[in-house]
């Protein structure tokens, strides 16, 4: 599906920070999509998220009330009803429609209204991606495994929400987590990640503006997750390269449409990943490195997603 990228993707050169560097990709395909992003969407009053008449964890209603798309991006974090929850999996949306999305819930002491959903500057850390595609590949419980990764989240940052909210455990450290210096390249479409030396993934949106608008969220969903240091390490290029080439070499397996997308999920000894499609064209790819302990989602006996009715 993928395997042309592998000749024509271009690494340019790496932005490093203390221990943490990213290489800038550029892709030669560069489409130019008529498509609203769920940011956007939220600004010009386009985009409407609710919970269903009876409120469900794991399903909201989404609606798109503009003449194009709208895009919903695996992890990212719309916050306020009765809980915080992030998107399950890349969807678009169809224009003046509304339909049911799968999310997983990012707050879970909390089950009360709190005011409208609006949109999140953050979207689920780097471990947390992993965790909740390892558990859906698997077919075991994605949410427990979302829980178990923000928990895990709290500990690693000795830090602890009131009501195990994510998006607090980013505005604990929100003065660590400065961006600034990784900069967006012209053209560029993605990003690869490198901590301590180790690649830990790579994020393409196959267009500029709309990976623009997610640049930072992607470096700050790694940044979460690494211990800041002062280490030194060599960056190779063709290492990149090879990792990527990798990656995109796996056995793909469709995941059932929700909206106007065409999803598949693949899998390989060394990774996870998710590619999106939309009329043909590839809009979005995510991979991430295999985590040391796997043991939490490949243990798990349920094979159900929790979808909790209050």
């Amino acid at each position: 599906m993928l395997s042309a990228l592998n000749e024509q993707i271009e690494l340019l050169d790496a932005q490093v920070k203390e221990n943490v560097a990213i290489i800038p990709i550029k892709t030669p395909i560069n489409y130019k999509f008529d498509i609203l992003t769920l940011k956007k969407g939220f600004e010009l009053g386009l985009a409407e998220v609710k919970e269903c008449e009876h409120s469900t964890v794991n399903t909201l209603i989404v609606k798109n009330n503009s003449i194009t798309p709208l895009l919903l991006v695996d992890g990212e974090e719309i916050v306020g009803g009765d809980q915080n929850r992030i998107v399950s999996e890349t969807i678009l949306v169809a224009p003046q429609s509304e339909i049911k999305v799968p999310v997983n819930c990012t707050e879970q002491g909390r089950w009360r209204y709190e005011r409208e959903f609006v949109h999140s500057e953050y979207m689920a850390n780097s471990k947390t991606r992993f965790a909740k595609a390892a558990s859906r590949h698997s077919g075991h419980n994605m949410q427990r495994e979302v829980w178990k990764s923000i928990h895990d989240l709290e500990n690693s940052r000795n830090f602890l929400s009131e009501t195990h909210a994510m998006s607090e455990s980013y505005e604990n450290i929100k003065s660590e987590l400065d961006v600034s210096e990784f900069e967006v390249i012209d053209g560029q479409t993605g990003v690869l990640v490198i901590i301590d030396g180790e690649i830990k993934g790579f994020e393409l949106f196959f267009n500029s503006q709309i990976y623009s608008e997610y640049h930072e969220k992607i470096i700050k969903s790694y940044l979460i997750d690494a211990e800041i240091n002062d280490s030194i390490f060599a960056i190779n290029i063709d290492e990149a390269k090879s990792y990527i080439a990798t990656a995109i070499d796996s056995d793909f397996r469709e995941i059932p449409k929700t909206g106007l997308e065409t999803s598949y999920e693949f899998k390989n000894p060394d990774g996870i990943g998710t590619v999106t499609s939309y009329e043909d064209e590839i809009i979005h790819l995510s991979y991430f490195s295999k985590k040391e302990d796997e043991s939490g989602v490949e243990n798990e006996n349920t094979k159900e997603d929790i979808d909790i009715i209050v």
